[in-house]
């Protein structure tokens, strides 16, 4: 068996192993494992694959590991229930008065109390986004 078949066998168990574990690990030397089989084939020696591997090791789990832990992991939390509405767009349906007097938009077939932004008066018909939710009550602003 030749050196390029025990790093293609190695590289494909590291990925394998990679599917059975949650982090991102394992496939940077599946990865650097299969580069270095190709390296192998062409007749490098054994000192030269052993530093090609541990140097694409290193530059996978350097540049390839960050980009998929953001994308993968990604720390923002979803929105639910009705602070989901926060960024949609929305249509008055009763005219929301100055200050804090509210009046009723139209969000997605669903009428919601609501209150002008900047305390504007806002007349019915008009397309509004909606800015933030407070209990039952959205805070809008005219759409621009």
């Amino acid at each position: 068996m030749q050196s390029w078949h025990l790093w293609t066998i190695a590289g494909l168990l590291m990925i394998i192993l990679e599917m059975l574990t949650p982090a991102f690990f394992f496939a940077s030397f599946g990865l650097a494992a299969l580069i270095t089989a190709t390296l192998a084939a062409q007749g490098f020696n054994t000192t030269s694959q052993l530093g090609f591997f541990a140097g694409i090791s290193v530059l996978c789990m350097a540049a390839v590991r960050p980009l998929f832990v953001r994308f993968i992991y990604n720390p923002r939390p979803i929105q639910v229930n009705a602070h989901a509405l926060v960024g949609q767009s929305a249509s008055v349906v009763d005219a929301i008065g100055a200050g804090d007097d509210p009046g009723r938009v139209k969000v997605g077939g669903e009428e919601w109390r609501a209150i002008s932004a900047s305390g504007n008066p806002l007349p019915p018909g008009l397309r509004v986004e909606i800015i933030a939710v407070d209990s039952a009550t959205l805070t809008v602003r005219p759409r621009v």
